[in-house]
């Protein structure tokens, strides 16, 4: 059955939405988002004809982003290697052997930032010169994401395929599963990135490393980040889709232990219990018909808090934000960066535009643009996102500065609630 795509009219100008459908199958980061702002899910993934031609609403990736991307690339290359080649243990014999074709920990991070930074989109929000700075930051810490690559690798426990390399059980052929990416039953080894569905859930996931021992079966997830309780939600679920995976584990062997490994250290825990399992198979149940509910919904639901919004890379789209959340420049500390809504008033120098309160008409910040900030138009409704409050003497007025950061969106009508 066919699925007629909805529009959404967010009130920017060239960015009107065509809504993304039900996916086939949910993993735990767009249930976790969907379930925190459904809008936010919503328009990250929507198309935009008008803008782009890329996929989902242009992302500006921050510098942590990147780095820990480049990391966790960095694991999945010596990772690979080490399972394709048999290894038992990180510091054997086999495995310097192995990290030495790689050219050593340098070169593969190094080619990891290369590969990440041709990635980088062709996008309306990233700069020339945002890029570079990127490039620049990512460059200059290479013996820092060593240092940290080195230390996961370390902790890495490995278990030998008694055949051989074991890394292809579920990476290539397999038929029959109606699953876009075959899968094959793992053998008793150690397997990197090994993808999971549980097809009547509708959910799917991805292990950075599977080890299967005669006696016990164990999950390791790489987290670049700070540690966090969801992290290890995450893992209970990956125990779930490997003992409802009919393909991969045939003999629904359950988890012994799940690893979330951090730079600084790993965290274990037991594997949930079979009753435990099932528990949460029910959760998720009541969980993935949730998220289809609010992804069909005529208009996606905002759910707007502090905590949410803050760090939106989308909220310059969502009229409620802009109504509910959004600070009064007027509350702000000298100093404090924020968002703002308005009118373009008169120029008060080359660089320089008042801007007027949308509704008294009254003149309310003095904006301070950049070079490269193109020439605003008189009476145009604009919104601004990472704008810094100043005082300007001078002039007696509340000041605002736009840095090479800062963004402006233009407004047309208003767009859905």
């Amino acid at each position: 059955m066919s699925v007629t795509a909805k529009q959404y009219h967010t009130s920017v100008e060239k960015s009107s939405a065509v809504l993304p459908t039900r996916p086939s199958f949910w993993n735990y980061s767009a249930l976790k988002e969907i379930e925190t702002c459904p809008r936010r899910y919503s328009l990250s993934r929507a198309s935009y004809p008008d803008l782009w031609g890329g996929q989902g609403y242009p992302q500006i990736p921050t510098l942590a982003a990147l780095f820990g991307d480049v990391i966790h690339g960095a694991l999945d290359v010596i990772v690979t290697a080490f399972v394709d080649a048999g290894c038992d243990s990180p510091q054997g014999t086999s495995a310097v052997a192995v990290l030495r074709k790689l050219g050593g920990y340098t070169a593969v991070t190094e080619r990891v930032i290369d590969d990440r930074l041709a990635r980088l989109p062709t996008s309306p929000r990233l700069h020339a010169d945002q890029r570079q700075r990127m490039e620049r930051n990512l460059r200059g810490r290479v013996a820092e994401a060593r240092a940290q690559i080195q230390a996961y690798v370390c902790r890495t426990t490995l278990i030998p395929s008694p055949s051989g390399s074991a890394s292809d059980a579920t990476t290539s052929g397999g038929s029959g599963s109606g699953f876009a990416l075959p899968r094959r039953p793992a053998k008793p080894g150690a397997h990197a990135e090994v993808l999971l569905a549980a097809e009547e859930l509708r959910l799917m996931g991805r292990i950075d490393l599977l080890k299967i021992a005669d006696d016990r079966v164990d999950i390791t997830d790489y987290k670049t980040g700070t540690e966090d309780p969801g992290h290890l939600d995450q893992l209970r679920l990956y125990a779930l889709l490997w003992n409802l995976d009919q393909i991969v584990n045939p003999s629904r062997r359950l988890v012994s232990e799940l690893t979330a490994a951090y730079p600084n250290r790993n965290v274990t825990i037991p594997a949930p219990s079979e009753s435990a399992l099932r528990e949460l198979e029910s959760s998720l149940k009541q969980r993935t018909t949730s998220a289809d509910e609010e992804i069909q919904a005529p208009v996606p639901r905002a759910i707007p808090n502090d905590q949410n919004c803050s760090t939106c890379q989308v909220r310059q789209l969502c009229d409620v934000y802009w109504s509910q959340m959004a600070p009064d420049p007027l509350s702000l500390a000298d100093g404090t960066w924020f968002d703002y809504q308005g009118m373009v008033g008169p120029q008060n120098g080359s660089r320089s535009w008042w801007l007027l309160h949308e509704k008294s008409g009254q003149k309310q910040l003095l904006l301070r643009t950049t070079a490269t900030t193109p020439p605003l138009s008189g009476g145009s409704r604009i919104r601004l996102l990472g704008i810094r409050l100043d005082d300007d003497p001078e002039n007696n007025a509340t000041a605002a500065i736009m840095t090479v950061s800062s963004e402006m969106f233009v407004l047309t009508a208003p767009g859905n609630s």
